[in-house]
Order: C-alpha cells, then sequence, then structure tokens
C-alpha cells in the first residue's frame, strides 16, 4: 500500500471517528494547532451528512426540529456510518434506526414518516419508462383475450401499509401548510407512491384495489384478479370492477404494457 494510499485512510478513519493516528501527520503552527486544523473537516463531514440527510426527510426534520434533528442525525451517524460512495443512500437505515430508538406510538409515526419520505426518494430516483400504455392501447384488446392478459409496472412505484396518516400531514409540512392532526387507524391503510411528469404522486387504496394492483404486479392475469375480488365484488360487477382499476392505473401512468398468460 502506497504513503498516500496509507494517509487517506487514517484521514478517513479520524473523519468517520474511528481513530485520531491522522493527527501525527498534520503540521501544528501557533496560530493553528493540528486538532483544530482536522476539526474543521471533522465538522464539516458531519455538517454536511446532517444537511444531506435533512433534504431526504425534510418533513421529519420540520416536525422534530433542527436542533432535535441534528442530535438525531448524529447519533444515527454513529450507529450507521456512511458506508456508499454517494450521500444519497446515506439515509436508508434511517426508518430502522428511529424503531428502535423511540417507544410507543411515537416510535410507529416516525418511523412511519421516515419510511414514507424514502419511499419518495426511491420512487423519483427509479428508472425511467421509455414508453407507457395508453388507454387507446387498451380499445385494441380482442375481448376473448382479455382473460389472459397480464400487466408490466413501471419501476417508479412503490406503495406502503400505514397506521398513521403520514401522506397528508407530509405534503403538508412540506407546502408550509397546517398539517392535519394526527390519526391512527386500527388497521393499516395502503398508499401508493408514483413518479409521473418528474413529480411524485400519492393516493390511498381501498382494500380491494390494494389486492388487486398487488396481484396485477406480481404477474396475475385479469381473470385470476376478476376470480379474487369476488370476495368484495359480485360476480355480475366483477369484470367492470377490474376493468375500472386498469383503466386508473393506465391513466396514472403506471403500466408500461401488457402480457398473455
Amino acid at each position: 500500500m502506497t504513503a498516500l494510499r496509507e494517509l487517506q485512510l487514517r484521514f478517513q478513519d479520524y473523519l468517520i471517528g474511528e481513530s485520531e493516528y491522522i493527527e501525527a501527520d498534520i503540521v501544528s503552527t501557533e496560530n493553528a494547532l493540528a486538532e483544530h486544523r482536522l476539526g474543521a473537516y471533522y465538522n464539516a463531514y458531519r455538517i454536511r451528512l446532517i444537511d444531506c440527510l435533512a433534504v431526504d426527510y425534510s418533513a421529519l426534520e420540520q416536525y422534530l426540529g433542527r436542533e432535535a434533528f441534528e442530535y438525531l442525525a448524529l447519533d444515527y451517524l454513529h450507529h450507521y456510518p456512511s458506508q456508499h460512495p454517494s450521500v444519497r443512500w446515506f439515509g436508508r437505515h434511517l426508518p430502522e434506526y428511529l424503531r428502535d430508538l423511540y417507544q410507543g406510538e411515537e416510535r410507529e409515526f416516525l418511523q412511519e414518516l421516515a419510511s414514507y419520505e424514502w419511499a419518495q426518494t426511491l420512487v423519483f430516483d427509479a428508472a425511467g419508462s421509455e414508453s407507457l400504455l395508453q388507454l387507446q392501447d387498451m380499445a385494441q384488446v380482442a375481448p376473448e383475450d382479455w382473460p389472459l392478459m397480464t400487466f408490466n409496472f413501471k419501476p417508479a412505484m412503490r406503495w406502503l401499509d400505514l397506521h398513521w396518516n403520514v401522506p397528508p400531514i407530509d405534503n403538508a409540512i412540506d407546502n408550509g401548510a397546517a398539517a392535519p392532526a394526527k390519526q391512527r387507524s386500527e388497521f393499516p391503510q395502503r398508499w401508493l407512491l408514483w413518479r409521473r411528469d418528474l413529480k411524485t404522486h400519492w393516493r390511498s387504496l381501498e382494500v380491494h384495489e390494494a389486492w388487486a394492483l398487488e396481484q396485477a404486479a406480481d404477474g396475475a392475469s385479469f381473470a385470476a384478479i376478476c376470480e379474487g375480488l369476488l370476495e368484495w365484488i359480485d360476480a355480475e360487477q366483477v369484470a367492470l370492477v377490474a376493468a375500472g382499476f386498469v383503466k386508473q392505473w393506465v391513466g396514472d401512468q403506471l403500466v408500461i404494457s401488457l402480457g398473455k398468460d
């Protein structure tokens, strides 16, 4: 290993708080001790990571307040040091960290808020789709072919099951509006997130649409989806309801193409 590489590794160890051996390599002067010179980089490194975390979790930062968020970020850095060359991935463990840090309902709310914000970043950064299925494309499918149709969805789509009304709270905070009161439901609500026209969209799903979308994303055919929807929908209406879901998904620009089972 070259001397330069060894010096770089010692500097890296110092920045992440694993050793102070690098101090021996830094020249002190009357105006600046080695520890003071290094301290500027040590603090700048942490400030940069705190700011990056605040970008990914802006609603969480505003909910907690800047000072509390900074303390949280520094402790998070201690437990989950940055391991990726890009700071983009520094905050990926924050929901897990919050689960271990807090107790009771506050832990659940903060973890769900962080999970939702992280899902938004993943949706926004997901790969784009060169082409999307259009409503007129659906009209080209012969009626007898519909039972075997399957659906290919774009990568920029995710869903979360949340007990708390996190999405409207997050939306209000990010837009500087008054946030609705926190509410917890006994059963989790599924929220769909997707990117469209360089913006992240979200909406809640009824139980039967949530089930249908999950089945469709897993490759189920239109006929299989209709069969499963019989748990909620009368047989006379089930095909119409399933077709309505597909129309909604296509209109939301979620579907890339059709396949065949």
